[in-house]
């Protein structure tokens, strides 16, 4: 995550700024960083959650997903709007501790930027806790609730991993929380997640999983996901297995 860009608006303790890609993203003046790369937030959310998901999966008609940190509610738009264009359903569950204020939510400027109805990005962020609402190919639930409290029967198929950095929150990225984390994944789930540091990689490790090394969205070198290894999968045969 990046906080180079110049802010756009100014609601309570975020900054609402414009992307490379000229989509939203936000400054927590909590965290000292944005919510997504300055390089372009669309760009990011795609290239680290939403293509490598469904590509890992790509015979999958259907992929429940566990995101850590809704934030923004992107990432939560655009797998909504790639189960419609790939023609499969999606189970969605998403926890955010900290949810973004509706003065802020209302400006994102997402779905304009992506031709898609305002509405349904909308019903995203002012769905009750805890409450399933449900879209054609679409379900979504969401649980105003940190990592380590969070308790489901659920198995996952992905994790998408987007809590603030290790350096902003380094409690959020140990063995511990990726052992609870890897708990919620079936045999051969993945976790995805921007931050390549070398800590991260150790901690996956350490909690079970097969860490592979991904390019990075821009100009960030690297990514990773993470295989929960009972059924590792060589699906991506460009991954390089992450041992630096």
């Amino acid at each position: 995550m990046s906080n180079n860009s110049e802010p756009y608006q100014q609601s309570e303790y975020m900054l609402l700024q414009l992307t490379s890609d000229r989509s939203h993203t936000l400054f927590s003046t909590k965290a000292g960083q944005t919510y997504h790369s300055a390089e372009g937030a669309i760009m990011e959310s795609l290239h680290v959650y939403i293509s490598p998901a469904f590509a890992h999966f790509r015979d999958k008609p259907r992929l429940d997903v566990l995101e850590v940190g809704f934030g923004t509610g992107l990432n939560a738009l655009l797998t909504m709007m790639e189960a419609e264009k790939t023609n499969r359903t999606v189970y969605y569950e998403t926890i955010e501790p900290d949810p973004v204020p509706e003065s802020v939510y209302t400006r994102l400027n997402y779905p304009d930027e992506l031709k898609t109805g305002r509405e349904a990005f909308l019903t995203l962020h002012r769905s009750a806790d805890d409450e399933p609402i449900a879209f054609p190919s679409f379900r979504f639930v969401k649980r105003q609730i940190r990592i380590e409290a969070y308790q489901t029967d659920r198995l996952f198929d992905v994790v998408y991993y987007d809590a603030f950095s290790p350096d902003a929150q380094p409690e959020l990225w140990t063995r511990e929380i990726f052992e609870h984390v890897s708990r919620l994944l079936h045999p051969g789930g993945i976790l995805l997640t921007y931050s390549a540091k070398g800590t991260v990689k150790q901690a996956l490790r350490e909690a079970g999983f097969e860490v592979l090394r991904l390019p990075g969205a821009g100009s960030k070198h690297h990514m990773l996901k993470a295989i929960r290894k009972e059924e590792a999968s060589n699906n991506d045969a460009p991954a390089q297995s992450a041992t630096q």
